[in-house]
């Protein structure tokens, strides 16, 4: 027997190799039936097996050094891009810096653009490929139903076509003719599905995916789509159907049980959503899932086990804002407050622009609040109650009680004189801003939030002109920059709403825009909208627009956020503010950002 090991031959009976020790588990030589075996067949067969061991050596060795070339030519490219990457990006600064001296646009409006620009491309490349994909099984779906073959052609080079210029409006309506054209033809309507889908047209995307299910029947990722777009649009039952369905098709796969979970959470159902996401997980441990699985256990005030599903999310995806917040505000619940402050560091360190992370930070890196009487904080807890349940102008009345019992206290004054504002209550709105100015907020928000109240309840009794004087020497003298960006974005309206002068206007809106946290950035992009409009700029208008709207969209509460524990208001939902203005103006967006840190730092206090 040769041992494969070393190549010695051994007699017949050995268990190990005479040679080198090992076991002799895989051998080779002459069949055990022969009576005698011959030394020079043994030589022979170790011969050749070292013959053929040379060779494989040989043969790994050829194929290591053309890997170790193709790493080496892929180490001088990559070299290569990241040269011009760095040339390409200098040059690009410093068009941005010649831009903003000139008063072109803002370095806000470059970097917002740039990354619309960015998504808009990457959809489109991806649609592009997708299309690609399905290009002759559409064709060949059209030719077998006799439809035009060279009509139908030149339509789908025409969506090429637009999908190279990235214009996804005239995409859609090509699909549209398409689909006309071809109503049978479940290739395309799958792929107009996906691409709605992808553009955020869920209603679209519910019609098509239905259309290829009745022609294709069952299909799994069909399905799964359809379930998606049918939860975007609030059709749960619909959602829930078609992802059991998929569910019961493939029963490995982890996207139904993670489509189910997101749609649990969504309805409120935690324990539900927990049971999915738990199996999704199960099957393939994904960021997202284990995000949505600590949201749901941090709901349900389980915040160990929230955490441990959180720090597994921020290890699999460091740069998971999401699920950093939420790791941060599970700590805040266990009350460890050191971790929780490194944690909305990290947050801060990647998004600086975002109000609610900087503010946290602040609070928690300085000595604990002073706590508040117990008769001060039960008339704040009625307060929330009655604001919650949509009694407004109650819990205004207790808000100012609170702050007469603590003058001291910058946040309560804040906090009624924008609920003030928000309900039209102008008078009190200006006594109750004054009086927040009064306890000269240093460097907080509250100092932003006594301006908005004041400005905005001045512009909104009619009184533009008093609100210019008041915002001017606000912006000339102030030494927050967030709340001189609140007093030129008030100007700013101010100046469009008298006619005025409408490039000054636009100076001032895009200053705020500088200097306006993240949060409320979509108020001075309405308001360039608006200006944008006077001056006959409909196109700019329109981006300006759509921008807005995504700002809104973007810092609205997460669906994985909820009613906080008590004491704990930094993941807290948006007050319930009814009354003539409701939910339209900065002064309530403001008033909801305040709350939160109002209740963080009462919370802080306690602990």
């Amino acid at each position: 027997m040769l041992c494969q090991l070393c190549g010695v031959a051994n007699p017949d009976g050995l268990e190990h190799c005479r040679n080198c020790g090992q076991k002799l588990l895989v051998v080779s030589g002459v069949s055990q039936f022969a009576d005698e075996t011959d030394d020079e067949i043994l030589l022979e067969a170790q011969e050749q097996l070292d013959e053929h061991l040379l060779e494989r050596i040989t043969s790994l060795e050829e194929a290591v050094r053309k890997i170790g070339a193709a790493v080496s030519s892929f180490g001088d490219r990559m070299g290569h891009l990241e040269h011009s990457l760095a040339v390409a990006h200098a040059g690009v600064e410093n068009i941005a810096n010649l831009l903003e001296e000139e008063g072109v646009v803002t370095r806000t409006e470059i970097a917002d653009g740039w990354l619309r620009s960015a998504n808009r491309e990457l959809t489109s490349r991806d649609l592009m490929r997708r299309l690609r994909l399905r290009q002759s099984r559409i064709l060949s779906h059209a030719r077998h139903d006799g439809h035009p073959t060279e009509a139908f052609s030149r339509m789908l080079k025409s969506l090429e076509a637009a999908l190279l210029d990235r214009d996804l409006d005239a995409v859609h309506n090509i699909l549209a003719e398409l689909a006309a054209a071809a109503p049978g033809n479940d290739e395309l309507w799958s792929f107009i599905g996906e691409a709605a889908f992808s553009t955020g047209k869920p209603e679209t995307a519910e019609t098509a995916f239905r259309r290829v299910l009745d022609l294709r029947g069952p299909h799994f990722e069909s399905l799964v789509y359809l379930g998606n777009s049918a939860a975007d649009l609030g059709h749960w039952e619909q959602a829930l159907d078609a992802l059991e369905r998929a569910r019961e098709m493939a029963p490995e796969s982890f996207l139904p049980d993670f489509a189910l979970g997101g749609i649990e959470l969504r309805r409120g159902n935690h324990r539900r959503a927990i049971h999915h996401l738990e199996a999704s997980v199960a099957r393939e441990e994904l960021p997202q899932a284990l995000y949505l699985l600590g949201s749901s256990r941090l709901q349900l005030g389980e915040s160990g086990r929230a955490i441990a599903a959180l720090k597994r999310a921020v290890e699999l995806d460091p740069a998971f804002e999401e699920a950093i917040d939420h790791l941060g505000v599970a700590y805040l619940r266990r009350g460890w407050t050191k971790l929780a402050l490194e944690t909305f560091q990290r947050l801060e360190r990647l998004d600086p622009h975002r109000l609610r992370y900087r503010e946290t930070v602040r609070l928690l890196a300085a000595h604990p609040p002073k706590g508040l009487s117990r008769g001060t904080a039960r008339l704040i807890e009625r307060a929330d109650r009655a604001l919650a349940g949509g009694q407004s102008e109650i819990a205004l009345d207790l808000y100012e009680a609170a702050g007469r019992e603590a003058p001291e206290e910058p946040s309560l004054h804040a906090t009624a004189a924008l609920l003030a504002s928000t309900l039209g209550r102008t008078r009190r709105a200006v006594a109750l801003a004054r009086r927040a100015f009064g306890e000269q907020p240093d460097g907080s928000p509250f100092a932003a939030a006594a301006t908005t109240a004041l400005l905005e309840s001045l512009r909104a009794a009619g009184r533009p002109r008093a609100t210019r004087r008041v915002a001017d020497a606000i912006y000339r003298d102030g030494t927050d920059d967030f709340s001189r960006g609140i007093a030129a974005y008030e100007l700013a309206l101010v100046e469009s709403e008298l006619n005025g002068d409408l490039r000054r206007a636009r100076a001032l809106a895009r200053e705020a825009l500088e200097s306006t946290p993240r949060e409320l950035r979509s108020y001075p992009l309405a308001a360039l909208a608006a200006i944008a409009l006077r001056r006959g700029r409909f196109a700019e208008a329109r981006s300006y627009l759509e921008r807005a709207a995504e700002g809104q969209e973007n810092t609205e509460t997460s669906p994985a956020e909820g009613p906080p524990e008590a004491g704990v208001g930094i993941a807290g939902q948006p007050s319930a503010v009814t009354g003539p203005r409701l939910e339209t103006g900065i002064d309530h967006e403001l008033l909801t950002h305040v709350r939160r840190l109002s209740n963080l730092a009462r919370d802080l206090a306690r602990r």
